[in-house]
């Protein structure tokens, strides 16, 4: 008797919940959740679910607290392993049982509950200047981007003659590029000077991807809008009065309150070059001051106040304005100033009036800013019009944030390395208020896509955890020679074996033909058809599923995804929603997965028998071996790859905790064919 209680310890694991702050991960409490379940999932948030009551015995743990909905992680620990973490959504208290129970998801969902509000685009207008074959590519209006030696952009020239040049370049590494420029081999373009071009930064698909959520986890902190018209609300920029500095940790006292909250993101302007920039703030001590880090390191200066100089003179070359004063103005590159009074009332457009940021101090009494008109010469100013540029050194505030420390759930990254998948990554206009989850897992759904989830892990000496984003591809190296089958090692499923009879539960295959296609069509869209004429399609067919005496069953999907890839061939190609290629590639791809019976396959295995729960994730591939007759002749069938085991991969994990330790986990696996990676004979 006392062996068969060792087995059972031996066996039966140790389950751990714990709470923490979402922003900071600080533990809150250990939770004794009971009628436990939860779900791992890849481009997914798996559930959780557990109860817990709330009894005296509990009151220390403050349940109303740590387990507050939208603001608390969740973590399961088996046997001091993290094998779950995500965001309590919801709860429900039962004041007649004196019970609560909580739902969760996993931190995925996060996303889910964010949008893109400021534009993300990596297409940039830009001047180009060729000079002995070689083009020098400098963004307009200042913008900022790091390019990369040797990454590949495409170039599109504005006017028609100059069309057969446009295309892909790589950036050269000699010059080396800075932020905002790079130079590349202009393939025999006439030296010249070229305006309105546009360059497009082909990214890496993983790199792109992280990126977008740097920039939603910093809620866009540090990019600026094009003009204030499409800032999406209010703009206060309250002056700033005094500045003080410890070295490291600037005080700044403005007129009037300033209405920032710590871990806003705030503009200074016009102040000195080490305080101006976006900085966080730190700590609000009143309504009229706030701290921040010092952009720079300290260095003595002179607080001047507003700064008002008369324009003298004013005129435009290259799309860049050149005004003068009428004395020493003082001012930085960089600084923000307001013109008026500079344009003449009598013209339609506002050429020179309005708030710029200066691009270049020439003298010490000219200063020059971006402009998207051209080729006026150099003209006085009437002073009948009062002619001013104005430098008010403010915090400029937004109602609409950023708010840093609210948006950081603190991810790492499981890799630094890339797809190897260049494409012109999608724009998103902030106007439309793309949800980044949506988005994100539309992204990741193409031709070339990937997959991924958040790994948590759990240090117990330190009783701490980490998340980490972790990016799949859904291909695999190696592939078999054509009409041959990729031995199971290639997917790594020889290290996860489940058998039947042996640590499997239950075994279902739904096999259904009621979605499946024997013929898939895709649509397109070129954009500009009216609606009485053709938009592209076309059609893929499983000939040798016809050739068996299947009947013609049919499906369709509409795509609009626009594809131009650089990183395959020598001579890119440029293929779009209205490409009869891309079309059939995906309806190709469709046609694949639809192919009949469509079967889904679900296992429940014994969670504490080897492979053990926790040891694999949504995204691994298993071997299923059983000699049951009717699977044998699913195996015997043309339906599978291989005659020995069905081989597949982890879609999603449910594991289900019983209340007490004289059971194990009972742990259900969804797992999902990839057809285009493990080939079908004849495929």
């Amino acid at each position: 008797m006392a062996d068969q209680v060792n087995v059972v310890s031996n066996v039966v694991p140790v389950y751990r919940y714990f709470t923490a702050d979402l922003m900071t991960n600080t533990v809150l409490a250990e939770i004794p959740f009971v009628d436990v379940s939860y779900e791992r999932a890849i481009k997914a948030a798996g559930a959780f679910s557990g109860n817990i009551p709330v009894i005296p015995k509990t009151a220390s743990m403050d349940l109303y607290t740590n387990t507050m909905p939208g603001r608390t992680a969740l973590y399961v620990v088996r046997d001091n392993v993290c094998v779950w973490g995500g965001i309590i959504w919801s709860r429900t208290y039962n004041a007649v049982a004196r019970s609560m129970s909580v739902d969760a998801s996993e931190f995925t969902s996060y996303f889910h509950h964010r949008n893109i509000w400021q534009t993300w685009s990596h297409s940039f207008p830009a001047t180009i200047t060729v000079a002995g074959g070689v083009g020098r590519a400098v963004l307009d209006g200042g913008v900022s981007y790091t390019f990369d030696p040797n990454s590949t952009v495409t170039v599109d020239y504005h006017y028609v003659a100059d069309f057969p040049y446009n295309g892909y370049y790589k950036v050269l590494a000699s010059p080396a590029p800075t932020d905002g420029a790079f130079s590349f081999n202009a393939n025999g373009k006439t030296a010249g000077l070229y305006t309105d071009c546009t360059v497009i930064v082909l990214a890496d698909t993983y790199d792109y991807i992280r990126q977008l959520l740097d920039v939603i986890l910093v809620d866009f902190a540090g990019y600026e809008f094009a003009n204030e018209e499409i800032e999406p609300g209010l703009i206060e920029s309250p002056i700033i009065l005094t500045t003080q500095s410890n070295g490291t940790v600037a005080t700044i006292t403005t007129s009037t309150a300033h209405n920032l909250l710590p871990g806003q993101v705030t503009e200074i302007v016009n102040v000195d070059p080490i305080y101006d920039g976006y900085v966080t703030v730190l700590s609000v001590p009143n309504a009229t001051t706030f701290t921040c880090e010092l952009i720079r390191a300290a260095l003595p200066y002179t607080m001047r106040g507003v700064v008002a100089k008369t324009v003298t003179n004013k005129a435009l070359s290259s799309y860049t304005g050149i005004l003068t004063t009428s004395t020493a103005h003082g001012f930085y590159p960089g600084d923000t100033v307001v013109i008026t009074g500079v344009d003449d009332p009598a013209q339609p457009d506002l050429t020179f009036n309005g708030t710029y940021q200066i691009q270049a101090t020439p003298t010490t009494t000219t200063f020059t800013i971006y402009s998207v008109y051209n080729d006026i010469p150099s003209t006085a100013v009437s002073s009948a019009t009062t002619p001013r540029v104005t430098k008010t050194p403010a915090a400029k505030v937004a109602t609409f944030g950023p708010y840093f420390n609210n948006s950081d759930i603190g991810l790492t990254y499981s890799t630094n390395g890339y797809s190897g998948v260049n494409v012109p990554n999608k724009q998103f206009r902030g106007f439309e208020l793309r949800n980044a989850g949506e988005e994100l897992d539309a992204y990741s759904d193409t031709l070339k896509g990937f997959e991924y989830r958040i790994d948590c892990s759990y240090d117990e000496a330190s009783s701490s955890f980490t998340r980490e984003f972790v990016l799949l591809s859904i291909d695999f190296p190696n592939p078999p020679a054509a009409g041959e089958v990729s031995p199971i090692s290639r997917f790594g499923a020889d290290k996860y074996v489940f058998e039947y009879p042996g640590n499997i539960l239950d075994f279902t295959i739904a096999e259904s033909a009621d979605k499946a296609a024997t013929r898939f069509w895709v649509t397109g869209s070129t954009g500009t058809q009216g609606e009485d004429q053709s938009e592209p399609y076309a059609g893929a067919t499983a000939k040798d599923l016809l050739l068996q005496g299947w009947p013609l069953l049919e499906a369709e999907q509409s795509i609009s995804t626009v594809i131009q890839d650089a990183s395959t061939t020598a001579n890119p190609i440029y293929i779009d929603a209205s490409s009869k290629q891309t079309l059939y590639d995906y309806a190709y791809r469709y046609l694949v997965e639809s192919r009949p019976p469509m079967a889904d396959f679900t296992i429940s295995v014994n969670g504490s028998l080897d492979p053990q729960v926790g040891t694999y994730n949504p995204g691994d591939w298993v071997s299923i071996v059983s000699q049951d007759p009717f699977i044998q002749m699913r195996l015997s069938s043309d339906l599978e790859p291989r005659t020995t085991a069905i081989v597949r991969k982890i879609d999603k994990i449910k594991v289900s905790v019983p209340n007490f330790p004289s059971f194990p986990e009972k742990v259900s696996l969804d797992l999902i064919p990839e057809w285009l990676v493990d080939k079908l004979p004849g495929m």
